[in-house]
C-alpha cells in the first residue's frame, strides 16, 4: 500500500475541502484515472476555536494539533500537510510539523514564487499573518519583496474571511477584496498572492490587471509532485 497523504485541515473546513478536491484534480496529470491510481488520502477536518484573530488562543490550538501526532506517526505518511497559512505559525510547538515529511505551504509559494522571477508582491492574507510577516520573512530571503494592505484594508480581508468560513458568499466582500488588490498592484506589486486558505473561495481573479496566485493551487501541485515521484521510485 503506498504511503498516505495526510490533509490536516478544518481551519476552516470550506478551505481543507478544496485542498482535498485539487489534489484528486493534479494527480490525474499522473495517471489514467484508474480508481487505484488516485493518491491515498488522510483527511482529518479539526474543529478548533479561533487563533487566527486571537493570538492568545494559539498554545490551545497547539495542544488540539498535537494530540494527532501519535495517530499521524502510525499512518507512517509520505506527506503531512497543513491546510491553513496562519497555522504555520505553531510550527515550534507542533511535533509533526518538525518532521521530514510535513510540507510547507509557505514554502511551496516562496519557491513558485521564485521560480517565476516574481520581485514584488501583494499579499493578501490575515491579519495575523501580516503582522507576523510569516511571508513576508521567507520571501524577503528569496529577494522578493512583499507589499501588504493597511490596517483597514486587513480588517476588510477579515472580514471576507470569516463570511467564508461562516458559508457566506458577500459579493460586496468580493468587490472589496478586488479594490484592495488593486491598490496593491498601484504600489507597485508584479502579482497578488492569495495567502489565506479561504480568500481563493471569494476572489474573483478576473478582477485584476495581473496574475492572481492561489495559495491551495500552488500547494496541491506541489505536494502531488512529491507524492507521484516518491511512489514512481
Amino acid at each position: 500500500m503506498r504511503k498516505p497523504i495526510v490533509i490536516i485541515g478544518g481551519m476552516g473546513p470550506q478551505a481543507s475541502l478544496r485542498f482535498h478536491e485539487l489534489l484528486i484534480e493534479k494527480s490525474k496529470q499522473y495517471h489514467s484515472g484508474d480508481g487505484d491510481e488516485f493518491p491515498l488520502i488522510v483527511h482529518f477536518s479539526l474543529p478548533i476555536e479561533d487563533f487566527i484573530s486571537d493570538r492568545s488562543k494559539m498554545a490551545a490550538a497547539a495542544d488540539h494539533l498535537n494530540k494527532l501526532d501519535a495517530v499521524i506517526r502510525q499512518l507512517k505518511p509520505q506527506a503531512v500537510t497543513l491546510a491553513c497559512n496562519t497555522a504555520h505559525l505553531l510550527g515550534p510547538s507542533v511535533g509533526f510539523m518538525g518532521r521530514q515529511e510535513f510540507v510547507s505551504m509557505i514554502d511551496s509559494v516562496a519557491i513558485k514564487l521564485k521560480d517565476q522571477g516574481i520581485k514584488r508582491v501583494g499579499l493578501l492574507a490575515s491579519p495575523t499573518t501580516i503582522r507576523t510577516k510569516l511571508y513576508e520573512n521567507v520571501l524577503g530571503k528569496r529577494g522578493i519583496m512583499t507589499i501588504v494592505p493597511s490596517n483597514d484594508q486587513s480588517s476588510t480581508t477579515e472580514d471576507a474571511i470569516r463570511a467564508v468560513i461562516a458559508g457566506e458568499n458577500d459579493i460586496s466582500l468580493s468587490n472589496k477584496l478586488a479594490g484592495i488588490a488593486n491598490s496593491l498592484i498601484d504600489d507597485g506589486a508584479e502579482t497578488i498572492l492569495l495567502g489565506c486558505t479561504e480568500l481563493p473561495l471569494i476572489f474573483e481573479k478576473r478582477s485584476t490587471s495581473v496574475p492572481v496566485l492561489d495559495c491551495l493551487d500552488i500547494y496541491a501541485a506541489a505536494v502531488i509532485d512529491q507524492y507521484y515521484l516518491y511512489n514512481r521510485s
